[in-house]
């Protein structure tokens, strides 16, 4: 017994934080009553086994808790690796149009953003999207290459502002900012008449600690949308959802969002790395091999 919660307690605590599939959790307990039962279930545990047990059973649950988070942990790598892919076609229609103008007034600018869109095309079907680690050095290459080609349309309507700590790199789950901006851009400034600016910040907060924001001062949404924004039941935000359920994973933390109605939005992350995790310079090298 605990001194001030029931497991039942605990375990429900932990459902308001993580889902099954993020914590999976497994409950041990002397009397399996039908009603313990349900209530063990309806508190959020995966699995429940009964005292005495032995050993082997044990393991097995244990081992089937963890093969289906670690396949739930793959499925999510690969629908951001689906979603990545996914080239939107007024993202593509616009760019080409762009180029083709760009080829009749200023053909050095045409062969940049040329070069920029093979670029972040190339990172884009990048099948190493669906691996578990990335560095933010790679994920800024592709955010560059996407902000180049805005910059390009958008013009004076789109500033980008840059505070990023010199030489600053770690280790993250591949595509955690690129989405961000680009929802800053899609849904922030393009939607406000005349402009704005997006900004990206990274900054190491300690030695394993770094945190990322993205804001803008675009069209921002009213509170009942951010909200949803997360939920499991909206499904206009797929992508987010997906950043938020891979950093839960990866170090425990959750999106922060704040948004003001015509005003902006601000989403920043906290990544935190274990002692024990690699440094950027050695997924490089693994990379090469």
């Amino acid at each position: 017994m605990m001194p001030d919660m029931t497991g039942f307690e605990v375990c429900m605590k932990i459902r308001e934080r993580f889902s099954m599939v993020d914590l999976p959790v497994l409950i041990i307990t002397a009397a399996i009553i039908g009603h313990d039962k349900y209530k063990a279930f309806h508190a959020g545990a995966n699995d429940i086994l009964q005292k005495p047990y032995h050993y082997s059973e044990f393991m097995a649950r244990i081992q089937n808790l963890i093969m289906m988070k670690h396949t739930a942990n793959q499925a999510t790598r690969m629908e951001m690796a689906f979603l990545q892919s996914q080239i939107k076609p007024h993202f593509l229609y616009n760019v080409l149009n762009t180029i083709i103008s760009l080829t009749h007034l200023d053909i050095e600018k045409a062969r940049e953003v040329t070069e920029e869109f093979t670029n972040y095309l190339r990172m884009s079907f990048d099948f190493q999207n669906t691996s578990a680690i990335s560095s933010f050095r790679h994920e800024l290459s592709i955010i560059n290459s996407y902000l180049s080609i805005e910059k390009t349309r958008f013009g004076n309507r789109l500033e980008v502002l840059f505070d990023i700590d010199e030489d600053i790199d770690f280790i993250l789950p591949p595509l955690m900012i690129q989405p961000l901006v680009e929802n800053a851009v899609l849904h922030g400034v393009s939607k406000k008449r005349g402009g704005g600016w997006i900004k990206l910040t990274a900054k190491k907060q300690s030695k394993n600690e770094y945190h990322i924001k993205v804001e803008d001062n675009g069209a921002g949404m009213p509170p009942e949308k951010q909200k949803d924004l997360l939920s499991a039941d909206f499904d206009r935000s797929v992508g987010l959802k997906n950043i938020n359920q891979r950093l839960k994973h990866f170090c425990g933390s959750e999106l922060m969002i704040i948004s003001t109605p015509d005003a902006g939005t601000s989403v920043s992350m906290l990544i935190h790395l274990a002692e024990t995790t690699e440094s950027p310079a050695g997924l490089k090298d693994i990379e090469r091999t």
